[in-house]
């Protein structure tokens, strides 16, 4: 019984000892991990400094946010280059349904050809522009969706679409170039104030007209301007300040409930005090833009002076067709750098300017000549992975996979990396309105991958160069090395030419199909000819001539 009791009491000792030990430890790990009140932000500091690039992130002072706060809540406006592959109408049910979902607020629909202008402007219009009707329905279904449409109409610079055409050639500010109206023609106001006459009165009750105005790249150079110039005194920065005046002027007048958004471009090499003068910080809200993977280096400059001339600015940053003007897939890595590039600055900035929302440009082409760039329908994983971005909570949240927001909305069978250089396999296992269209730009990829492999062998650099051909002369070993898959790439082309053509129905019509495949298909398709009727003259010869071949040039 004693021995016992003896190893009851030490039990009794040990468990008391114990808890004395753990209520000790608990009582130090809180002392250490409370936060300090001299420096609420600290944690969230030494977090954005580990991994920050050299960059906004490791200079600013943190603002206090609530975790479930998206550091930016202004408006997400996903823009619509409608100048090339204009989407048919039942497609846009689909689309803005899934803006919708994905946090986005608004549109901006930049018609050029595609709005059906009537009167004396009615053969501007492209043969396949949108009804009225049409233009109705299209908003119907934003309004449907919870989206504020924005109509953007050019009023300077990139009327190529008008200035292209015999009727209105007179009108060019250099004669040869059809890019940019002449302010001072007599002419050119009463043609942009029906153009925005149009616009508006088929948008009733729309809050913000974008009149573009970038890319001005010809001003002052036709005869009235300069005399315009030189009888004012001004310079051509001025004269550029003066017919935006007059722009927005009558809009002010004629519209004052629409508020007029411009891109900046223009603006960055003019002074604060030049601005203010014409009233421009009161008329416009400037919207910046830059779609590089690195914005802060062009516009770091810029910031101090647009503090002072505007309270807020809109930004404007790319989810495509900002990287190559003929790029046919989207290189998502490019542009969540710049979204996530931009959330710094705006957060860099957001004590000094407010940014009242972001412009998800989606270039269609860079101008109106230029061929198309990415479809809309192939790039709604970068749309869908960058208005993601821009609802992050913290500017360190992104991301070795598409978050479940985007697969969900996607309806992605499991995780997508967003390591996986784009094009991506894991994309096509998605159903949003157009994954059929990014499976076959996929497969376009592939075999433009293979076809550049085959150039880089050496059985192909040595035995099948031009002068091989040309002379018919080669080792036919090595011919049938190096173009051993040349058949197949044949099929795999036209197989690709069909599965394009049932991909684009229901979402582009038939012109943005033979565009999309005389751009992108039948030039591989020639070159793969070319060589199989190279191939073929190479391999039916069986004996050669002594060197050296004879030059016809």
């Amino acid at each position: 019984m004693f021995g016992l009791r003896g190893r009851t009491l030490l039990t009794l000792i040990l468990i008391t000892a114990l808890t004395l030990l753990a209520l000790i430890y608990h009582m130090l790990s809180t002392c250490m991990t409370a936060p300090s009140t001299q420096n609420p932000q600290s944690h969230q500091d030494s977090l954005t400094s580990e991994t920050a690039a050299p960059s906004y992130r490791t200079q600013d002072r943190q603002i206090p946010r609530s975790h479930s706060t998206p550091l930016f809540t202004g408006h997400k406006i996903v823009h619509l280059d409608l100048k090339g592959a204009p989407p048919v109408l039942e497609y846009y049910h689909h689309l803005f349904k899934l803006f919708k979902t994905l946090g986005a607020t608004g549109v901006l629909l930049e018609y050029e050809d595609m709005f059906p202008y009537g009167d004396s402007l009615q053969n501007v219009t492209a043969t396949n522009a949108y009804s009225l009707q049409d233009i109705d329905r299209i908003q119907e279904s934003a309004g449907d969706n919870n989206l504020m449409v924005i109509p953007l109409i050019q009023t300077f610079g990139h009327l190529e679409f008008l200035l292209k055409l015999e009727y209105f050639k007179d009108l060019r500010e250099v004669s040869r170039y059809p890019q940019v109206i002449c302010p001072t023609n007599p002419q050119t106001l009463p043609l942009l104030q029906q153009m925005i006459d149009q616009i508006i009165q088929h948008h009733p009750g729309i809050k913000y007209l974008h009149i573009g105005a970038d890319e001005v790249y010809h001003i002052g150079e036709c005869s009235r301007c300069i005399d315009e110039i030189s009888k004012h005194q001004w310079t051509k920065r001025q004269l550029f300040l003066s017919h935006v005046q007059k722009i927005t002027r009558y809009i002010r007048k004629n519209y004052p409930h629409v508020k007029i958004l411009m891109w900046d471009d223009q603006f960055r090499g003019i002074s604060p005090s030049e601005i203010m003068e014409t009233g421009l910080h009161k008329a416009v809200e400037p919207v910046v833009w830059k779609y590089t993977r690195n914005p802060a280096a062009a516009l770091d400059i810029q910031w101090e002076g647009y503090s002072k001339i505007w309270k807020s600015v809109w930004v404007a940053t790319a989810f495509k067709g900002a990287t190559e003007p003929d790029r046919y897939w989207t290189d998502i890595s490019h542009h969540l750098e710049n979204h996530q590039r931009w959330l710094e600055i705006m957060e860099h900035w957001s004590d000094r300017i407010s940014f009242k929302g972001v412009i998800l440009t989606g270039w269609q082409r860079y101008d109106h000549f230029s061929v198309l760039c990415e479809l809309l329908a192939s790039a709604l994983p970068s749309l869908a992975v960058n208005l993601a971005v821009l609802q992050s909570k913290s500017l360190n949240d992104f991301f070795g996979e598409a978050p479940a927001d985007v697969t969900r909305a996607l309806q992605c069978d499991g995780t997508v990396s967003l390591t996986i250089p784009e094009p991506n396999y894991d994309w096509t296992k998605c159903r949003f309105p157009g994954v059929e269209v990014y499976t076959v730009i996929l497969r376009l990829f592939g075999i433009n991958q293979e076809i550049q492999r085959m150039e880089e062998e050496n059985t192909f650099k040595g035995w099948l160069k031009d002068y091989n051909i040309r002379h018919v002369f080669s080792n036919p070993s090595y011919v049938e090395q190096a173009v051993v898959d040349l058949d197949r790439f044949k099929m795999e082309l036209v197989y690709i030419e069909g599965e394009m053509k049932r991909a684009m129905e229901g979402v582009y019509d038939e012109f943005t199909f033979t565009e999309w495949i005389e751009t992108f298909v039948v030039p591989l398709n020639e070159k793969v000819t070319r060589l199989w009727e190279a191939k073929e003259r190479l391999l039916e010869r069986s004996s050669w001539p002594r060197r050296p071949l004879k030059s016809e040039l």
